[in-house]
């Protein structure tokens, strides 16, 4: 008895949906992450990490795209984006990023001390209030809105306009 050669057309059509399916499935890993955004946070730098829906010359930033996010709130040129990501292998559960002005901000779903503990182990600092943070040269961490929340604020706020 011969051989076959050849697949039978169903496996041949398996074969190729298996890998239409392998090729498309790395869409994912390719996209922008927290962590490559926040990458320079020690320098308060996000390069064009922006959202300004309204300047048709500018596309929307990928972070955004990718993962079909729109603003829950606008206020004062700052917009606010619900998100289910990490930052630093913490879980982030909001962002905050400038339009009109340079601000960025991510809220950590876990308390400040626990924050504090993985950027120190991260960046060898805790991110707290200095000089420094207020002018914009280094991040600041905080509990977010009050300590019941078990929430924490990594942000860095707009530098002086003199410096820029």
């Amino acid at each position: 008895m011969a051989k076959r050669l050849h697949s039978p057309p169903s496996t041949l059509r398996l074969i190729q949906l298996a890998l239409i399916v392998a090729s498309a499935t790395p869409a994912a890993a390719l996209a922008v992450t927290l962590d490559a955004l926040f990458a320079r946070v020690t320098q308060c730098e996000f390069g064009n990490f922006f959202y300004a829906p309204w300047d048709t010359t500018q596309p929307i930033h990928p972070y955004f795209s990718e993962r079909k996010l729109k603003p829950y709130r606008d206020k004062e040129g700052l917009y606010y984006f619900k998100i289910q990501d990490t930052l630093f292998g913490l879980p982030a559960v909001k962002l905050l990023v400038p339009g009109t002005w340079d601000y960025h901000g991510v809220v950590l779903d876990v308390p400040l001390a626990t924050a504090r503990k993985a950027m120190q182990q991260r960046f060898g600092s805790s991110f707290t209030e200095t000089s420094r943070t207020r002018a914009g040269e280094a991040p600041v961490l905080v509990a977010y809105k009050d300590k019941s929340t078990g929430q924490s604020l990594l942000a860095c706020v707009e530098r002086p306009y003199a410096d820029k």
